[in-house]
């Protein structure tokens, strides 16, 4: 009896290949995101304490000299005509009342801090040197925006 030499995939080796693939890229695709999203939080959280170093130094100057004009930014009680500032009024993150200002690129860019990109925004506080980010971070079905919150948050 001849022996037939057979060569070549069989149908069951292959799909199991196939399954074993899918499950390699399935958890490589979520641990991507996950790094992905816990190095944009690193980049903002560390936008957001150079933000705050700065406007503590700009606060300490306006103190020192009695001098409200040395605050950088817009003021987020003028400022009338943008729907994110108004959502964030809406919801309590802000109020009209405290010491807000909205800082751009041009803000950021006269007090050392071009290498920031801006995108939306952030909101300094200069009397509790809060900074909030306009856009917000979101994480697990919940939104976050101030500084303060962003040490609590634990990327899923």
């Amino acid at each position: 009896m001849k022996l037939i030499n057979r060569k070549g995939i069989t149908m069951v080796s292959l799909v199991v290949t196939i399954i074993i693939l899918g499950i390699l890229v399935s958890i490589t695709v979520y641990s991507g995101g996950t790094v992905l999203k816990q190095t944009k939080l690193q980049t903002i959280t560390t936008n957001m304490m150079l933000i705050q170093v700065k406007a503590k130094t700009i606060a300490e100057q306006a103190k020192f000299n009695s001098d409200e004009s040395l605050y950088k930014g817009t003021k987020v009680s003028n400022i009338t005509d943008n729907t994110k500032i108004s959502e964030l009024i809406n919801s309590n993150v802000i109020d009209n009342t405290g010491n807000y200002y909205l800082l751009t690129q041009n803000d950021l860019n006269n007090i050392g801090l071009q290498k920031i990109d801006v995108q939306d925004g952030y909101i300094v506080n200069y009397d509790t040197e809060e900074v909030i980010y306009v856009r917000g971070f979101e994480n697990d079905g919940k939104v976050y925006y101030k500084l303060s919150e962003f040490d609590d948050i634990t990327v899923k």
